[in-house]
């Protein structure tokens, strides 16, 4: 999209009575100049034309993308799971699916450090992001309702962590890094500053950043992610930062997620489910700039 230079007569004049533009006051600051105010209104018009067009491509591209996962579960329908023999549990255990469970002393601490996630969450980290929020109004906060990871999935990666991976319930929830987890969402062409902006006002409120992965160059997910730790309490968090269209796909390709991460999907459906990933992100419209933002690692979180 193009359009003609303003004419000088409908340039913004400088002062009362319609003076000539370049002619200042004295107390009045100089007119615009004709030709640096046309690039820069031209440059605007040129950015909401671009977001436009990108948003219009990928609202359009969404309802093939939603039949395609509907084919993919019609034709892979997710396996029922067998009834596990009744067992005798343990007065104080947990158990669920998938064999996952923790004895009585390991629950009662989970449950307990549950508690004081929880009660940071809601007490010290939500307060704060909301007041970031608000510095910002171009932007927000998406699913404010899921910002805490529920306490059954909080088990289960625990029992997870203990059985696999050797830790004990305590290093398992300490090393959690999105049992509560935050995502902004910006206007495409205001993404990469957001981002950037953002990042410093977490710092600015007192948060110590633990490590970002920027996956905008990848085929399977775009968006990025960043932790950061709660200086007080130690409590690590997530925050996303997303476009419209990237936070949707996430959304759209949740259930293609989860199938990857579970033991039952096979080899065959996996080729499948990543190919729909990759289908999916590639209608997603790349922000300018954000390819370019640095991640980094928990080590470099300080230099």
């Amino acid at each position: 999209m193009r359009i003609d230079r303003p004419a000088e007569d409908d340039t913004p004049r400088a002062g009362p009575g319609n003076r000539a533009a370049g002619t200042p006051a004295a107390g009045v600051d100089e007119a615009p100049d004709p030709v640096a105010y046309a690039a820069g209104y031209q440059a605007t018009v040129d950015a909401a034309y671009r977001e436009y067009r990108a948003a219009r491509e990928w609202d359009e591209a969404v309802p093939a993308l939603r039949e395609a996962w509907e084919s993919h579960e019609k034709k892979w329908p997710y396996p029922e799971r067998a009834e596990p023999a009744v067992r005798p549990v343990t007065p104080g255990a947990w158990r669920a699916d998938g064999g996952r469970c923790l004895a009585p002393d390991a629950n009662a601490e989970v449950t307990r450090g549950c508690a004081r996630i929880r009660e940071v969450g809601e007490t010290v980290i939500t307060p704060a992001m909301r007041r970031i929020e608000a510095e910002d109004p171009g932007r927000h906060l998406a699913g404010l309702d899921y910002r805490l990871k529920g306490e059954d999935r909080l088990k289960e990666k625990v029992a997870d962590d203990i059985r696999y991976k050797g830790r004990t319930p305590e290093e398992a929830l300490g090393n959690m890094k999105d049992a509560i987890r935050f995502t902004f969402v910006y206007p495409e062409e205001r993404y990469s500053a957001g981002v950037l902006a953002d990042c410093e006002r977490l710092k600015a409120s007192g948060f110590e950043r633990f490590d970002r992965v920027n996956s905008w160059p990848e085929e399977q997910y775009k968006g990025i992610n960043s932790r950061w730790r709660e200086s007080d309490s130690g409590q690590l968090y997530e925050v996303q930062f997303h476009t419209r269209a990237s936070f949707e796909a996430k959304q759209l390709t949740h259930g293609a997620y989860e199938r990857l991460r579970s033991p039952v999907t096979s080899d065959a459906e996996r080729e499948e489910l990543e190919d729909f990933q990759r289908a999916v992100s590639a209608r997603i419209p790349i922000p300018p700039g954000a390819t370019d933002i640095e991640g980094y690692r928990p080590e470099k979180r300080d230099g």
